[in-house]
């Protein structure tokens, strides 16, 4: 009984692995082909340089005091 039964493995791994490389015969085709992409043209000239704040602008960092932490009140189970 062992035997038929190792045989019928076999058989179903057998199936299984031939049934799964026949899925993968048909694998992905390949994508049409893409259009070439559009050539950069460089502008004419020198671009206009962009005006940097002196600092106005900027967002001033967090003071000292936004750093202390409040400590929870420990509570005590008696």
């Amino acid at each position: 009984m062992k035997f038929v039964k190792k045989i019928l493995v076999a058989f179903a791994l057998v199936a299984g692995l031939s049934v799964a490389a026949m899925a993968q015969k048909g694998g992905p085709q390949k994508p049409p082909p893409k259009d070439p992409p559009p050539a950069v043209v460089p502008s004419k000239g020198n671009p206009q340089p962009r005006e940097t704040p002196k600092g106005g602008d900027k967002p001033k960092k967090p003071g000292i005091s936004a750093g202390i932490r409040r400590e929870d009140p420990k509570v005590e189970l008696a």
